[in-house]
């Protein structure tokens, strides 16, 4: 394929955010090539059908996607995150996956792995990513497959990592426990440890973009999250470290965002409408009708509104625990502000255990 002629850069040389000195840029971005996905997994909260009409007359075509990279590289985003669905399903994913590559972007791909062949492997290999993150949804064939509902996926997952680690790609595993796979937690580790990779785990389900809760009949009771932790104690530190650094102060008093998004980051869906992040999709600004940054100003926007109703978020002084936000609040209740509880009684559980 020929030399790629892009330099190694060592990114822990880098100190991005304090250069901007609380400034909003957009450094960091996610777009979403496709919402269709190869594999039914129970807990999904974006995947359609791989041959779905309605999904793919709405994804971008390959020029679009292409016009909007250019775009984002002139406003100045660094980090680029690319995912799906999955977004090896697209024809034009290696295309595509060049192009962004050669406009500059570091990237992360996201992929559950199963649809990696030699070619795809080979091309990453030249042309590599930060990071490939694929998700693991068990140790062994029976859980893997309970979850994606697709025959001989789990083989083709491993065949998949094995064909990105043989060639050097840097790979790492994650998972969102559930249900059907949490008795497998340690079995995940170790697999992970027997790759080499590094891995990590959430055990929050998000409902559907669609507005079905179908996702949440998977979803580990506040008990059993908290018993698993338990016995995590490096994930119990670093919650500790976040707490104090927000101490004395009640992270959500004023304002409807109280996060990262939009202050650095942003997210594209496949259609090419352009929101503050992944989970909080309203409202959605399309890149087809306005140009970059002038939905990026609108997100900034956003940042600026302040809460309206009197709830429990504004008095809470164990918000660093917490991961309640907009997204939560308009995928559930559908509004900004209202808190859903079963996060509510998890931050409270979590806050128990320091």
């Amino acid at each position: 394929m020929g030399c790629a002629g892009i330099p190694e850069i060592d990114l822990s040389q880098w100190n991005i955010l304090k250069s901007l000195n609380g400034q909003r840029y957009p450094y960091n971005g996610m777009i979403e090539l496709t919402d269709r996905c190869n594999l039914n997994c129970v807990h999904c909260y974006i995947n359609q059908a791989p041959a779905s009409r309605g999904a793919l007359a709405n994804e971008m075509p390959t020029e679009q996607v292409k016009h909007v990279l250019d775009q984002i590289a002139e406003a100045g985003t660094l980090f680029l995150t690319i995912t799906g669905g999955e977004p090896l399903l697209r024809k034009d994913f290696s295309e595509i996956y060049l192009y962004a590559k050669r406009k500059g972007f570091i990237i992360t791909l996201f992929t559950n792995a199963t649809m990696v062949t030699p070619e795809i492997a080979e091309m990453l290999a030249e042309w590599k990513p930060l990071s490939v993150e694929v998700s693991l949804y068990g140790a062994t064939q029976e859980t893997y497959e309970g979850v994606t509902r697709v025959p001989g996926s789990y083989a083709r997952f491993k065949r998949g990592v094995r064909l990105l680690m043989e060639r050097s790609i840097p790979v790492s595993l994650k998972s969102v426990l559930l249900t059907e796979n949490h008795h497998e937690l340690a079995a995940m580790q170790a697999l992970t440890e027997e790759l080499g990779t590094s891995y990590r785990y959430d055990g929050v389900i998000w409902p559907r973009l669609d507005g079905s809760l179908e996702p949440f009949k998977y979803q580990l009771p506040v008990e059993v999250l908290t018993a698993i932790d338990s016995r995590q104690p490096e994930r119990g530190e670093e919650r500790k470290k976040l707490a104090a650094l927000h101490e004395g102060v009640i992270v959500r008093q004023d304002y409807i965002y109280n996060c990262g998004a939009g202050l650095t980051s942003y997210h594209i869906n496949s259609a090419g409408k352009m929101c503050i992040c992944s989970m909080a999709r309203r409202p959605a600004f399309d890149l087809n009708e306005m140009p970059f940054m002038e939905a990026w100003e609108k997100i900034g926007d956003l940042r600026k509104l302040k809460r309206q109703k009197n709830t429990k978020c504004r008095t809470c002084e164990i918000g660093a625990y917490c991961v309640q936000c907009t997204g939560w609040s308009q995928l559930v209740h559908g509004d900004d502000e209202t808190p859903v509880e079963f996060i509510c009684e998890l931050a409270h559980a979590f806050a128990s255990q320091h």
